[in-house]
């Protein structure tokens, strides 16, 4: 997925978060079907936080931006 952080801490935060979630709903006796219902693909897009969140070609012309932007004030001083 693009919108998503899967890498590093990102991915340990999604598990962990998902877990959290499936332990509770297993203590209160609900499957595993009805904890997460029946759109799974809507439900990975909100735990990835796809909603509004940034892809990866935005995290990178941000960074190429503050870098270009720290350059041009090198340069400008």
């Amino acid at each position: 997925m693009e919108h998503s952080d899967f890498t590093g801490r990102g991915l340990t935060l999604i598990v962990d978060g998902v877990l959290g979630l499936l332990e509770t709903k297993a203590a209160d006796w609900q499957s595993v079907a009805e904890a997460l219902g029946d759109d799974i693909p809507g439900f990975c897009a909100a735990v990835a936080g796809e909603d509004g969140a940034k892809d990866y070609r935005d995290r990178w012309r941000e960074q190429l931006n503050r870098t270009v932007a720290r350059k041009r004030s090198r340069l400008d001083g």
